[in-house]
Parts: structure tokens; sequence; C-alpha cells
């Protein structure tokens, strides 16, 4: 006897199995293009909302979209033309489905995790300094502790030094905003930005400041540089320079190699833009100095570039974020006392397509297992975190974890734009200060100011509005703070 299936079943189940195809092959999509530049970013890292505010750009970063190529500044243009691709990468059609798989997908809104408990901070004796009329907009915090000066720049190109004592000394107008500096006995060599909104034109110089606070341009034509070191790549005696040039749709990590007559020449090692900040040490013991690199805009990743010689470098990439985790430092200590480095990360950028509150913003430890293999074995919610620094601060043999925000929550709990994470034996524990919500805090810089042998810590304020609800600009403009001293008091 045959059996046989209702009409309307029957079209319920092909109308089901059609469905699940074509999720299927949004799901597919997805994966195949969305991790063709950078790791996949699963839909559940952004809301419905915030998944339709970014796809407009990755349509035109895919070639599909061009329409948005008539917000780009008629300067940018022509850079940014460079770092599309000439044909689109995929059809209309695909690139809808994408957008299908991540709106079907993606939640409501983001769940954010119970809240967390705070401590009083007691390791530090708080100061805030106020050190010019113009608005709080520091660029640049540098301290200098061989000849006990503090390096300071602003958004509108100024260039301070101050003692230690936060005397100014003296000060001078650059051509823009200057972003990094190296003391190496000499005279210091200094980054200028050239624009410091994101954009992609080429300028930004390096060069040396002389006792004068006179500029001496070595290098142009970079894409706005925002963190230099200085290393013999080739051991000819002579300092080259490690320039991450962050650009926006395009930048990279370059080195730039002294030559002789003074000159440089230019090698690009990455030409990934968002180059954030290097580590430069010989990390295989070879007699050549290595980078660790960190790229924080698009292809959001840790990379070694091991020196082969000759500004040959081999990369290891040794961890790799999604795309919309916002990638902000790095640190390197050895955490757990096995003799490897280890990285403490943080993640907090939240400034683009996607303002909401993300519960896997916060500073992460990845432990090395001595083959350059990282676990996370630490994660400590923390809302727009962008700094972490790690030191035994107060000299008790563990390390402990220093973090800014610039992103914090700042309805609830905005003096968590300072966060300090003592170290009790293995157990990390927050400290906060209500000076904490005083600014918002672009730089930390850890420097020994009172020479008594604990690090202090200085915050350097930009008070952008950008995301700030009313009662913070409102607090900011009635006491502004340009500096918030932390004193280290030592062991307890």
């Amino acid at each position: 006897m045959r059996s046989f299936v209702p009409i309307g079943v029957a079209f319920i189940i092909i109308l089901t199995v059609s469905c699940s195809s074509n999720e299927q092959k949004e799901e597919l999509l997805a994966k195949q293009y969305c991790a063709a530049c950078h790791a996949f970013p699963e839909p559940s890292r952004l809301d419905k909302k915030a998944w339709s505010n970014v796809m407009p750009q990755m349509a035109l970063r895919m070639g599909v979209d061009m329409s948005q190529l008539s917000m780009i500044s008629e300067e940018d243009y022509p850079y940014v033309i460079q770092t599309l691709p000439r044909n689109p990468m995929l059809t209309v059609e695909e690139f809808d489905a994408i957008k299908n798989y991540y709106q079907r997908e993606a939640p409501d809104s983001l769940s954010l995790p119970e809240d967390f408990v705070t401590k009083d901070l007691t390791q530090f004796e708080v100061t805030p300094h106020r050190l010019w009329k113009q608005r709080p907009a520091v660029t640049m915090l540098r301290a200098d502790t061989v000849n006990k000066r503090i390096w300071m720049s602003t958004r509108k190109s100024g260039l301070y030094r101050y003692d230690f004592n936060f005397n100014r000394i003296d000060s001078t107008q650059l051509t823009s905003p200057a972003s990094s500096i190296v003391f190496d006995g000499g005279d210091p060599t200094m980054t200028l930005m050239g624009i410091m909104d994101p954009n992609d034109q080429p300028a930004g110089t390096i060069g040396t400041m002389n006792e004068d606070l006179s500029f001496n341009q070595l290098i142009d034509s970079i894409k706005r540089p925002v963190h230099i070191e200085k290393a013999d790549f080739n051991n000819d005696k002579l300092e080259d320079i490690v320039v991450c040039a962050f650009g926006n749709y395009g930048g990279a990590l370059l080195v730039y190699e002294r030559r002789s007559d003074g000159k440089y020449n230019r090698h690009v090692i990455s030409g990934l833009p968002g180059a954030r900040k290097v580590v430069v040490r010989d990390f295989n013991d070879d007699g050549l100095p290595d980078i660790l690199a960190l790229f924080a805009q698009g292809d959001e990743q840790i990379s070694l570039y091991t020196n082969a010689g000759s500004f040959r470098f081999r990369v290891n990439t040794l961890l790799r974020f999604s795309s919309v985790d916002g990638s902000s430092y790095f640190d390197i200590t050895d955490f757990n006392k096995d003799g490897h480095w280890d990285i403490v990360y943080s993640n907090g950028d939240n400034a683009d397509y996607s303002i909401i509150l993300k519960p896997y913003h916060g500073v992460r430890i990845f432990l090395n297992d001595g083959k350059n293999q990282f676990t996370e074995s630490w994660f400590h919610r923390l809302h727009g975190c962008s700094i972490a620094l790690a030191r035994d601060f107060d000299k008790d043999g563990d390390v402990d974890i220093a973090t800014i925000s610039f992103f914090p929550e700042f309805k609830k709990t905005p003096e968590r734009a300072f966060v300090y994470f003592e170290n009790n034996g293995g157990n990390l524990e927050p400290y906060t200060t209500p000076l904490g919500a005083d600014g918002r805090w672009l730089l930390m810089e850890p420097a020994d100011i009172d020479q008594d042998g604990y690090t202090d810590i200085l915050l350097g304020a930009l008070d952008f509005d950008n995301g700030v609800p009313p009662e913070a600009r409102q607090r900011w403009s009635d006491n502004p703070v340009d500096v918030l001293v932390l004193k280290n008091k030592g062991k307890k």
C-alpha cells in the first residue's frame, strides 16, 4: 500500500527545506566574504541596528556600493580610492544575502552581565591639574625621567614642557599635533600627525626637537603616524625608526632605515591600516631587534615581525580579533613568572558605526606557552577600555594593571574611566577614584615623577563630546582638568 503526504504538508516541508537552504547559503556567503579580510565577526557581536549602520561601509569596502564615496573629502578621495577593490568582490544579490544573515541572526540588543563592585583607590594620591585656558585636548604626554621634563602636545598643535612639579618651562606652536616622542640621549625624536581626525592624507612628519623647541624635519608624507620607536635593525650603528602609520582606510607599519648621510629609506613592513603600537625587542635572541605590533583597524591583530636581516621580516600573527572588537592597546609582561612574556590587551574603541555598550570590551591577559602560542587566562569587562599598562606598582612581587577608558559608561559609572587592578595573590581586584570622572582620558604615562622608586601615573584628557551625556560635559566645563596625577604611595 502506498502512503501519501497531504499536499499542504508537502508544501510546508518543501518551504521549510527551501528556507533552511537559503539560510545556509547566506551563512556560507557571510563566512566566505566577511572572513576574507579579517577575522569573522559573529552576528552576536552587535545588535540589529548596529549591523545596519555597519553594512554600508562594508558595501563600500567590498566595491558593491560606491555611494559612500560621496562622504569622503576631496583631499582624502585620491588616497581612499586606492584602498578599494577595482571590481566588486561579490554581486549585489550575494551582499544582500549577507545582510539578511546578520539581520536575522543578530540580537535585538546586547545582553550586559551583572555589574561588578570596585573598592576605593588607596594605592595612589590623586591630584588634578589645570595647565592652560583652552579646552582639555592632550594628544601627547610623555615623561623624560633623565632630564625631569614632561612633554605635552595639544589638539591645537601646542607643545609644552613642564618640570615634574608642573611648572611650565617653555612652549611653542607646532604645525600639527604631536603624538609620540622618543628620548634616546640626544635631541628627542617626535612625530607630528598632520591631521588628527580620521583621514588618509600623507601629512604626518617625523623630526628632532632642538633644545630651543625648533623642529628639524627628517621624514614627511606619513599617513597619521601615532607611535614611533627607534632601534638599529641592521646592526650598522645607526638608529632606524619604526612607525605606526594608523591612517584610516589605508595605513602601514613602516621602518625608516637611516643612511650614513642622515637621510632615510622607507620599508613597508605591513600595508594594513590601524597600526597602533609596537614593542621593539630581540624576541628570539639572535642579535637583531624584532617588532611586536598591534593593528586596531579592520583586521585587528597582534603580530610578531621577526627580523630576517636587510629589512625583511617574517610575520607570525599571534592573536586575531573580530573587526568590531575595538582593539586599542597592549603591553607585555611575564604575568605568571614562568620565564615567558605574556600579553595584556585592551579593547574598547567605540567611536565609529556601532556606538553601543559591548559586553566584550575590557582588558585581557593572554599567557604564552613558551612557543608563542597564547591562551586567554583572564578577562575583566570594562566599557570602552583604551589602554592597559602592566606594572608591579606596589612592588609586592606580582603584576598589577592600570587602565583607562575613553568610552566608559558615562551615565552610571563615569569614574571607571580609570580603574586600577591590584594583584592580590593572583586575584586582580578593581579600584576606582571619583576623580576618574574628571576628564575623558586619552593618554596614560607611567613615570616615577617624585623619584621615590615607585611608578606614578599621569593621565591626559581629550574632552571630546561625542557619545557624552550632558552631565559629564557640564562637569568637565565647570572644573576642567588637563592632567590627572596619581602619585604612588608605595608599599602599604
